[in-house]
C-alpha cells in the first residue's frame, strides 16, 4: 500500500524574505525617504479633510449661502459664534487642524484662516481660484518662529492642495502688508511733543487695513506661546 507523502511547509521566514524586508526598511530610512513618506501621509490626510469640508459647504449652499464667519475668531475657536468650525454643520473638530500647523496653534483647535470676503455668497457664484481656507501659519511674520514646510489651501471649486509656498497673489499681498507694518514699528521716537492730526490718523488706519486679494484682511495671530 502506497502512502501519500505530503510536503510540510517550513515555519518561520526564509532568508530571502528577511533580506527583502531589511532592504525595504533600509531604503525608507536612507536619503530622507522615511521623512518624505511621513510628510506625504500628512499631506494626504490634510487634503482629504479639506475636501470633506468643501462637501459640507456644498450641502449648506443647497438651501443657503456660505457661512458668515470671521477670518479668525477673537476668542476660543471652539466656542466663538463667528468661528468657522462652529458654522460648518456636521464637521468633526479634527478636520480644522492642519497636520502641518505648529503645535501651539493646534492646541487652539483651529489652524485655518477663513476667507471672510465670501461670507453670505453662494459657492457656485465664486471664481474657481477663490480660496476658502488656508493655513494660518502662512501669516507668521516673526522670522524667529519656524514655519511649516507646506501650507494647505482649499479653493471654491473644491480643489485642495498642499503647497511649499503661497500662491503669488497672496504671497505678494502678505509681504506688502508686512512691510508696511514693519515700517510703522521702526519709526523713531521724537523728542518733540506729538500732536494728533486727522491726516496721521487716516494714515494709521490705511496702514492697518492690511488686506489680501478679494478684500480679505490679514488675520491677527492668536496669542499663543511660540507664535
Amino acid at each position: 500500500m502506497l502512502r501519500s507523502r505530503t510536503r510540510r511547509r517550513p515555519t518561520g521566514f526564509t532568508l530571502i524574505e528577511v533580506l527583502a524586508v531589511t532592504g525595504l526598511m533600509a531604503s525608507l530610512h536612507s536619503g530622507g525617504n522615511y521623512q518624505y513618506a511621513l510628510s506625504k501621509a500628512r499631506e494626504i490626510k490634510g487634503v482629504n479633510s479639506l475636501k470633506q469640508l468643501h462637501l459640507l459647504l456644498q450641502m449648506q449652499c443647497i438651501t443657503g449661502t456660505l457661512p458668515k464667519a470671521a477670518l479668525y475668531p477673537k476668542s476660543d475657536p471652539r466656542k466663538d459664534p463667528k468661528s468657522i468650525m462652529r458654522l460648518i454643520q456636521g464637521a468633526p473638530p479634527q478636520m480644522f487642524i492642519s497636520p502641518f500647523a505648529p503645535e501651539p496653534l493646534r492646541q487652539k483647535g483651529l489652524t485655518f484662516a477663513w476667507n471672510d470676503a465670501v461670507n453670505g455668497k453662494r459657492l457656485s457664484s465664486l471664481p474657481r481660484n477663490t480660496w476658502l481656507l488656508i493655513d494660518l501659519a502662512a501669516f507668521i511674520a516673526d522670522p524667529k518662529v519656524p514655519k511649516p514646510r507646506k501650507y494647505l489651501i482649499l479653493y471654491a471649486n473644491g480643489k485642495a492642495m498642499a503647497v511649499s509656498s503661497l500662491p503669488p497673489d497672496i504671497d505678494k499681498a502678505v509681504k506688502k502688508a508686512k512691510a508696511k507694518g514693519s515700517k510703522g514699528k521702526a519709526s523713531p521716537k521724537s523728542t518733540r511733543p506729538q500732536t494728533r492730526s486727522k491726516g496721521n490718523s487716516t494714515k494709521r488706519e490705511s496702514d492697518a487695513a492690511k488686506r489680501l486679494p478679494g478684500g480679505v484682511r490679514l488675520p491677527s495671530l492668536p496669542r499663543v506661546p511660540g507664535l
